[in-house]
């Protein structure tokens, strides 16, 4: 009867490569020209072996710059529970490790809350994992309690009011995966359910590999909880390529500001002010003013209105009406050698 042996996946061939190219594993035959013995083998696979373990405790290698996007989602995140809680709130990323998808859940010690979350067009979900200390913190927070309150870590479930109100902030981290997730793929994120009985929690077979990234959460300084995000790694290996074109974080975080700013500028109300004359006058002088007094603006109607945009002059125009309402054609650019500013009226 004959043995077949394991056939090897892409990623076992390159860390075999791999280590072929450092040494580790070595190519050279015995000195009587035959093959090695069995126990060389078998010395060689256990070798490669804990080379490819070594390789997939860590997700970052696994997918290229994942960390450059978790950092990303950090800062957001940052930012949106100091804004939504009004408290100093600091996310920060840890370390991102692979396991199967059933070890990731006992981890977890049935233990605070779990938001499911729906990645289209990405398949399987994701999961964020508040532990019971980050819990219960978010929730004195949301209920009202004063600054000076000490976080507690309650030995028990959560109710289902309390993961009702915890689904506010669960929410939130929609908006900030798919902003951090961008620069790789258009995401439309949606919290499907808050659970706090983790065996009602499934989104890949028990034995899946899954990627596990935990962060830190402190409140003022102080630790007030943690939090992981657990995504199945069949779920981003389709992005590798993607993921592979990030240089560097500060080229993704430069772009992404880029565009906020840039969108967020079209977006601002300015004052603009078409003036037509322009005087000095005291205090003495306009306290004296008196119902039909005239104010001579020296105003030219041969010369130019000049446009202001936030009181910088930045046009000139001629006044005129359109559709029976004042208005004005910009005719071109104020320069500041046509001899000062023409008025307001």
């Amino acid at each position: 009867m004959t043995t077949v042996e394991p056939i090897l996946s892409k990623e076992e061939i390159a860390d075999l490569l791999a280590a072929i190219k450092s040494g580790k594993v070595s190519t050279e035959l015995v000195e009587n020209g035959q093959s090695r013995s069995r126990r060389q083998l078998h010395s060689t696979e256990v070798d490669l072996f804990r080379t490819y373990e070594r390789t997939r405790g860590s997700g970052e290698m696994r997918v290229p710059n994942l960390d450059i996007i978790l950092d990303n989602f950090a800062r957001r995140f940052t930012t949106s529970l100091t804004n939504t809680l009004q408290r100093s709130f600091a996310v920060d990323r840890e370390e991102i490790t692979t396991t199967n998808f059933q070890q990731s859940l006992i981890d977890l010690k049935s233990q605070g809350a779990v938001g499911i979350y729906s990645i289209s067009p990405l398949k399987h979900g994701c999961l964020f994992h508040f532990d019971t200390l980050m819990a219960f913190t978010l929730l004195e927070i949301m209920l009202g309690s004063s600054q000076t309150s000490e976080s507690l870590a309650l030995d028990r479930n959560l109710t289902t009011i309390e993961m009702a109100i915890l689904r506010t902030v669960m929410t939130d981290i929609c908006n900030e995966l798919m902003n951090a997730m961008r620069p790789v793929v258009e995401l439309q994120a949606q919290l499907a359910k808050v659970e706090n009985n983790f065996r009602l929690v499934s989104i890949v077979e028990p034995d899946v590999e899954v990627l596990v990234t935990h962060f830190t959460i402190r409140l003022s300084g102080e630790l007030c909880g943690r939090m992981r995000l657990i995504i199945p790694y069949l779920t981003l290996e389709p992005l590798r390529e993607k993921f592979k074109a990030l240089v560097t974080i500060t080229q993704a975080a430069t772009n992404t500001w880029t565009e906020i700013f840039a969108h967020e500028a079209l977006e601002m109300e300015s004052q603009v002010t078409a003036r037509s004359g322009l005087i000095n006058m005291t205090i003495r002088k306009i306290l004296t003013l008196q119902p039909g007094d005239i104010v001579d603006l020296h105003y030219n109607p041969d010369q130019p209105l000049t446009v202001l945009v936030e009181e910088q002059p930045l046009f000139l125009a001629i006044p005129g009406e359109r559709n029976g309402k004042k208005a004005f054609h910009i005719t071109g650019r104020y320069s500041n050698r046509l001899g000062g500013i023409h008025g307001s009226a």
